[in-house]
């Protein structure tokens, strides 16, 4: 049985909350040279590709589909580069472009400080700290029983969280026009108090991904490529999915 956390809704506008926790579902179905299609109550809002330039880096790009394209924009890309052993950040870029908001970032591993410089502002973490982005490179390549519950220290735009997958069960997903055979583990991520202040405003991803009130699973292909074939997002009923695009 898949774990669950329950905890208050946050009042915040409609509008604000649907764009808050389809950022979630963006992430989490970033695969090596796939693309998938994003649902909000099975409704398609959006499409993800990525590129996969080498073993250690990779480019997604995210962009709004339909009615979503008309009421709230959004064509993002975010880059990652990481050590391919340990999965630790060493490079990462963003350009954001939700709604009228535009934004962009780049943070460096800076090896003789021991630490990620955004712009003049450098972070001190550890030479294998995870990213949102790195840990997903690693369960698309590590084995269940490699992952299942242990911690990992998370960088997330100058604030440190530990974050854990943790395996549920093993299930077949439909896909629409295949069923695959699939690990299930749900992705929690807990605040610490190690953080540094590097934007006033943040892009909704950043700004909620590691809310510890929404649940957030996956479902990995458990043999062959390792894919990422689904993703879930749910909170207060409003319930998000990403699945992969096999057509």
């Amino acid at each position: 049985m898949i774990l669950t956390k329950k905890s208050t809704f946050y009042r915040n506008k409609p509008k604000t909350q649907a764009m808050n926790y389809m950022a979630w579902v963006f992430i989490l179905s970033f695969l090596p040279g796939q693309s998938y299609n994003l649902t909000v109550w099975g409704i398609k809002i959006g499409e993800i590709n990525l590129k996969k330039n080498n073993s250690e880096s990779i480019q997604i790009s995210t962009k709004s589909t339909g009615l979503i394209n008309y009421l709230w924009p959004f064509d993002n890309l975010y880059k990652t580069t990481f050590d391919t052993v340990t999965y630790g950040i060493r490079f990462y870029e963003k350009k954001i472009h939700q709604g009228e908001f535009k934004q962009k970032l780049r943070g460096v591993w800076m090896p003789e400080q021991k630490g990620v410089l955004y712009g003049t502002s450098l972070v001190g973490r550890s030479d294998d700290c995870q990213t949102i982005f790195t840990l997903l490179a690693r369960v698309s390549r590590q084995k269940a029983k490699d992952l299942d519950t242990k911690w990992y220290q998370m960088e997330h735009e100058g604030e440190l969280f530990r974050a854990r997958l943790l395996w549920a069960d093993s299930i077949n997903v439909w896909t629409g026009n295949d069923s695959i055979f699939c690990d299930h583990y749900r992705l929690d991520i807990d605040s610490t108090e190690n953080k540094i202040k590097i934007l006033d405003q943040t892009d909704y991803f950043s700004e909620n991904i590691t809310r510890s009130d929404l649940i957030k699973q996956l479902w990995v292909e458990k043999s062959g490529e390792k894919k990422i074939i689904q993703a879930s997002a749910q909170i207060s009923g409003l319930a998000m999915k990403a699945i992969i695009n096999l057509e």
